[in-house]
C-alpha cells in the first residue's frame, strides 16, 4: 500500500512540474436550481427546500459515489456500506426519484439505485428537492427528487483531467476525462473504474435456542447473541467484501444556433460484487445449515443510459427521451453442496427497461408565467427464479437445470399531462399554481408455473397530484414559504409480477395493488444575514394504501405486498452555513423526523423505528491557496425496537463518524489530496438502508490522491 502511495505522489509531482496549459475551469452553480420548477431560478426565490451539491464540492470532499456525494445534504442519511444506499426523508430510493440529466436511473424491477454506477467525476452539479413533487414528476417523487447533472464543455478547445487514488481496502480510482468545445460543437468522452477488495462484511446469523450454545466451536456467545431473548447467534462471516466497477461514456451537443441546443448523453456501467474468504462459527469448523449462508452471493448489474435533449431558450421548448436499460441485473447463490469458490448454485435474474419522453413549453402572461408539459412512458421487466448453474461463482456459468416453472414479468406504461402557473401576485408575493394528472396501466403481466403460463388481468388507475405553493419575499433576504401537494408512487414491478417459491417460501404476485397516495404539508423560511445563511423548515406527510409484505394465513408460508393501511412521516430541518472570514467558513444542518404506521387503519399505530429520529452533519473549512482542509462529523441516531441491544450484530447503532480531508494544489493543474474517514475508528453496527442487510460498520480508511488538468 505504501508503495503506491508514493507512486501516486510522485506522479503528482512530476505532472505538476511539467505542466504548461491553462486550467480547466470548475463553474460554481450552488444558488441555481433548474428541478424545483423546471425553470431556471434561484434556491432563495422558490417555495422549497432546495440544496445543491456543487463539482467542486465534490472534487474537495474526497467524494467516492454520487451517494456519498449526498451524506451531508440534509434531511439525507447514507449507510456506510460499501454501495452508499440512502434515504430521504425517511424514504428509501423506490420512493425518491433519481435522474441523471433527465433519464431515471431507479430500478424498474424494484426502484433501488446503484450509485457505485454513475461517475462521479463526470458530475457538474446535483440538485436536492426535499418533499412531495409528483405534481411536476409524477410517481416516484415522494420524499423527494435527486437530479444528477453531467459536465458541459464550457470553453473553446480540447481539455482533460486524469485522477488517480488509492486507499484501504485495496481501493484503487481511476478516471480519465477529454472534453472539449469547437464552434457549435461539444464533445466529450469519460471512463472512470473503482475496485475495492476487503471491505468489511456481512454477517450470517440464525435463530436458535440456548440450550444449542454448545453448536459453536469456543465461540464468546454473549456477543454472539444479537437479542435481549437470546435466541440468534451468528454463525458465520462472509469475509471480505469486493466490489469491481466501471462506467464509459460519451457527450455531443450542438447549437443549432444562439438559442437551440441538441445534447446527447451515453453512459454505459458495469457492477458487480461478492465475498472472499467465509468462516463458520459452526462446532468443528462444518458448513453445515445456517453456516453455509456464510458463502454470501455474487451479484451483478450492467445498464446502459441515453438521454437525449433538446433545448430552446427563445422559445422556451424543453424535450427529452431517455432510456435506461438494465441488460443485466441478479444474483447468484450457492446451493446445498457448493464450496466457497465453487459448485451447484442458484442464478436469479431481473433485467428491466425504462424509458420516457417529456416536452414542455414555458409562456409569459402577464404576471403568470405558465408551464405546461406532457410524458409518455414505458418499463417492462422479466424476473427468472432459481435457474441451477454449474458455477455459482460466474454469470456466465452453464444452466444445468432450468427454473422455467419460476418464471414471471409485465409491463408498465404511464401517460401524463401537467400544468403550473407562477403567479407573481405581487412585489413580495408568488404564487405556484399546478398540478399532474397521471393515467398508469399494468399490462401483459404473467407467472409460468408448473409449465403452465397464466396471464395477469390488465388493471389501469388515473391519479390526478395537486400541488399549490407561496412565497412571501419579507425583504430582500428574507423569505417564508407554504407548501401542500398531493404525490403517489406506484407499485414496483416485483411487487406486481413476482412469483417465486423457494425454501418453502412462496411469493404471489399482487397486480390489483393500488398506488401509495401521500398528502404533503411544508412551511418555510429562508434567511441571510450577512455572511451567514439559514434554511428551516417543518414538513408532515401523510401516506394511505401503504404497501407491505404480508404473510398470508395458509400452510405454505405464502407472502405478497398488499395495501395495508397508513403511514406518516414529520419533522423539521435546520441548515446553518457562516463565511467566518476569507479563509474559514463552517456549516452544520439538524433533521428531526418521526414515523409511524398504521396496518389496521384503526388509528393504533406503531412508530417506524427505520427512520432515524436524529440526523447531524457540521464542518469546518479552511480555504487558503494551496490549501483546502476540510474537517466534516455526521451523527446518525439509533433506530433499535425496545429491547435490542445495540452493539450487537442486527442492531442499528447511533455513531459519530469524523473526516478529515486535506487538499493541496501544486499548482493550476495539479493537486494532491490525503482524506481520513472515520477519523477516531468507531466501531458500530448498522443496516444497510432500504434493505434487510446488516453490516459491521467500517472503521478507520485512508486516500491518497492526485488530480491532473489540462
Amino acid at each position: 500500500m505504501q508503495k503506491k502511495m508514493i507512486m501516486v505522489a510522485v506522479l503528482a509531482l512530476l505532472g505538476g512540474a511539467g505542466a504548461q496549459a491553462a486550467p480547466q475551469p470548475i463553474y460554481e452553480l450552488k444558488g441555481i436550481t433548474v428541478t424545483a420548477t423546471r425553470q431556471a431560478e434561484t434556491t432563495k426565490d422558490v417555495p422549497a427546500y432546495v440544496q445543491v451539491v456543487t463539482e467542486k464540492e465534490i472534487k474537495s470532499k474526497n467524494i467516492q459515489n454520487a451517494a456519498q456525494a449526498l451524506s451531508t445534504v440534509t434531511a439525507v442519511q447514507v449507510d456506510n456500506s460499501v454501495e452508499g444506499n440512502l434515504n430521504l426523508r425517511g424514504y428509501d430510493s423506490k420512493n425518491v426519484l433519481v435522474l441523471v440529466d433527465g433519464s431515471q436511473v431507479n430500478s424498474a424491477w424494484n426502484g433501488s439505485v446503484d450509485w457505485n454506477m454513475i461517475p462521479v467525476e463526470n458530475i457538474r452539479k446535483i440538485e436536492v428537492v426535499n418533499g412531495g413533487q409528483s405534481a411536476l414528476y409524477g410517481g416516484r417523487a415522494v420524499g423527494g427528487v435527486i437530479n444528477i447533472i453531467t459536465k458541459t464543455p464550457k470553453a473553446e478547445g480540447t481539455h482533460g483531467s486524469v485522477f488517480i487514488g488509492y486507499g484501504s481496502h485495496r481501493t484503487v480510482k481511476q478516471s480519465y476525462d477529454i472534453s472539449g468545445k469547437k464552434e457549435k460543437l461539444t464533445y466529450g468522452i469519460h471512463y472512470e473504474r473503482k475496485d475495492t477488495d476487503g471491505w468489511r462484511s456481512f454477517l450470517s446469523a440464525v435463530a436458535k435456542k440456548k440450550k444449542d450454545k454448545d453448536a459453536f466451536n469456543g465461540i464468546d456467545t454473549s456477543y454472539l447473541d444479537t437479542n435481549a431473548d437470546g435466541t440468534k447467534y451468528i454463525v458465520g462471516d462472509r469475509g471480505t467484501k469486493f466490489v469491481h466497477s466501471y462506467s464509459v461514456g460519451i457527450r455531443l451537443g450542438y447549437h443549432l444556433d444562439a438559442a437551440e441546443r441538441l445534447t446527447y448523453n451515453y453512459t454505459h456501467s458495469d457492477y458487480d460484487w461478492g465475498y472472499k474468504d467465509p468462516a463458520t462459527y459452526m462446532k468443528d469448523g462444518k458448513w453445515k445449515a445456517a453456516g453455509a449462508t456464510a458463502f454470501g452471493n455474487r451479484g451483478y448489474r450492467v445498464y446502459d443510459v441515453h438521454s437525449l435533449t433538446y433545448n430552446n431558450q427563445k422559445d422556451k421548448i424543453h424535450a427529452h427521451w431517455g432510456m435506461t436499460d438494465y441488460t443485466k441485473d441478479g444474483v447468484l447463490s450457492p446451493g446445498s453442496k457448493a464450496k466457497k469458490d465453487g459448485g451447484i448454485g442458484n442464478k436469479t435474474s431481473y433485467p428491466s427497461t425504462t424509458w420516457n419522453f417529456d416536452i414542455n413549453k414555458r409562456w409569459n402572461a402577464g404576471n403568470h408565467t405558465i408551464l405546461f408539459g406532457t410524458t409518455y412512458g414505458k418499463e417492462n421487466m422479466e424476473c427468472r427464479y432459481d435457474d441451477q448453474v454449474a458455477d455459482w461463482t460466474q454469470w456466465g456459468s452453464a444452466v444445468t437445470k432450468s427454473g422455467k416453472d419460476r418464471i414471471s414479468g409485465g409491463k408498465t406504461t404511464m401517460t401524463a399531462f401537467y400544468l403550473q402557473d407562477k403567479w407573481q401576485v405581487n412585489d413580495k408575493t408568488n404564487l405556484y399554481i399546478g398540478g399532474r394528472y397521471d393515467n398508469y396501466k399494468k399490462h401483459d403481466g404473467y407467472t409460468i408455473s408448473n409449465d403452465k403460463k397464466d396471464g395477469i388481468k390488465e388493471e389501469s388507475y388515473h391519479r390526478f397530484s395537486p400541488k399549490l405553493s407561496l412565497i412571501y419575499e419579507e425583504d430582500k433576504n428574507t423569505s417564508i414559504y407554504v407548501s401542500f401537494g398531493k404525490s403517489f408512487a406506484p407499485p414496483l414491478m416485483y411487487q406486481l409480477f413476482r412469483y417465486s417459491n423457494r425454501f418453502g417460501n412462496t411469493y404471489l404476485p399482487n397486480p390489483g395493488l393500488k398506488p401509495e397516495i401521500t398528502t404533503n404539508y411544508e412551511l418555510g423560511w429562508k434567511k441571510t444575514l450577512g455572511a451567514t445563511q439559514v434554511n428551516a423548515d417543518i414538513f408532515f406527510a401523510k401516506t394511505h394504501d401503504y404497501i407491505d409484505l404480508v404473510e398470508v394465513k395458509d400452510k405454505k408460508k405464502t407472502k405478497t405486498y398488499e395495501n395495508i393501511g397508513t403511514a406518516d412521516t414529520k419533522g423539521m430541518e435546520i441548515a446553518v452555513t457562516h463565511r467566518l472570514n476569507k479563509t474559514w467558513s463552517a456549516y452544520a444542518n439538524y433533521t428531526y423526523q418521526t414515523g409511524d404506521i398504521d396496518e389496521s387503519g384503526s388509528g393504533k399505530s406503531v412508530t417506524n423505528y427505520s427512520i432515524p429520529k436524529h440526523l447531524i452533519h457540521a464542518g469546518v473549512i479552511y480555504d487558503n491557496s494551496p490549501w483546502n482542509i476540510n474537517l466534516d462529523g455526521s451523527f446518525i441516531s439509533s433506530r433499535n425496537e425496545p429491547g435490542e441491544a445495540s452493539g450487537k450484530f442486527e442492531s442499528k447503532d447511533a455513531h459519530f463518524l469524523l473526516n478529515l480531508i486535506t487538499n493541496y494544489r501544486v499548482n493550476d493543474q495539479f493537486s494532491c489530496q490525503l482524506a481520513v474517514q472515520n477519523l477516531f475508528n468507531r466501531k458500530y453496527f448498522d443496516q444497510e438502508a432500504g434493505s434487510d442487510k446488516y453490516y459491521v460498520g467500517d472503521g478507520r480508511t485512508v486516500t491518497l490522491s492526485a488530480r491532473y488538468v489540462f
